[in-house]
């Protein structure tokens, strides 16, 4: 008798156990896990496409954002959180390297609307902006990384020149921005047009990159919020910023 109540209650907690298990595979949200690679504007690219994706399959997304040599700083430390949106330093579990281009409905959905830089960031863009009378000529110049590109035929990076001959045939009376990493560039672009230009001048470095990715973030928006833009050819970066502008 003794062992049959024991049965029973080995049998009652299998169930229980069972059950348990059964019911937090459904309770538990489902997930779209993505490892986003490259630089910035390549993550962000992932994240709005595929957060498109995952809320269209009323699923939620997990975003694996690794600090490296490209991106050196956690998602975090740039943007405010974003519903169904959960970004991690790492996994070992991951479905995707990259984003598709099956999911660029994100555009049309205009999913850059989610992302809101921190408010510190944000008071940097607005300042900027005001310094420049909200109404100015901006410029993404891609500089430092250029190198790897050169020997590809296609690429043909626009030269100093062209951004100058651009700048000229706008509003002469307008302020201008420069995005840019490289200091000899920036330099450039100060001799030329002095206090029309409104940047935040960058501290020599040893580094290939010159600036934080907060300022890029920064970057970003300023050049999107221009009244006149020229960006750079084959970059992810001006892509970004084009889009945003262009919605």
């Amino acid at each position: 008798m003794k062992i049959f109540y024991i049965l029973v209650l080995i049998y009652v907690l299998i169930i229980i156990y069972l059950r348990n298990k059964y019911i937090d595979f459904y309770v538990e949200e489902p997930y779209i896990i993505v490892h986003a690679v490259g630089g910035l504007s390549n993550k962000i690219r992932v994240i709005l496409s595929y957060l498109y994706r995952a809320n269209k399959e009323n699923k939620k997304l997990r975003v694996i954002w690794q600090v490296d040599k490209e991106c050196p700083e956690v998602y975090n430390n740039l943007f405010e959180d974003i519903a169904n949106l959960e970004v991690i330093s790492s996994s070992n579990n991951h479905d995707y390297i990259t984003w598709e281009p099956d999911n660029q409905e994100y555009i049309n959905n205009k999913y850059h609307k989610l992302l809101k830089p921190l408010p510190q960031i944000q008071n940097s863009i607005d300042s900027y902006k005001q310094n420049l009378n909200n109404s100015y000529i901006a410029c993404h110049i891609r500089r430092t990384d250029i190198v790897i590109f050169n020997n590809y035929s296609w690429y043909k990076p626009k030269t100093d020149q062209e951004y100058m001959k651009f700048i000229d045939n706008c509003d002469p009376t307008m302020k201008i921005y420069i995005a840019t990493d490289n200091k000899e560039t920036q330099d450039i672009f100060i001799n030329k047009y002095n206090d029309r230009i409104i940047i935040k001048k960058i501290i020599p470095s040893d580094s290939l990159r010159q600036t934080s990715v907060q300022d890029a973030v920064v970057d970003i928006y300023i050049c999107a919020g221009a009244k006149y833009f020229m960006g750079s050819i084959g970059s992810s970066f001006t892509d970004l910023i084009t889009y945003i502008r262009e919605n």
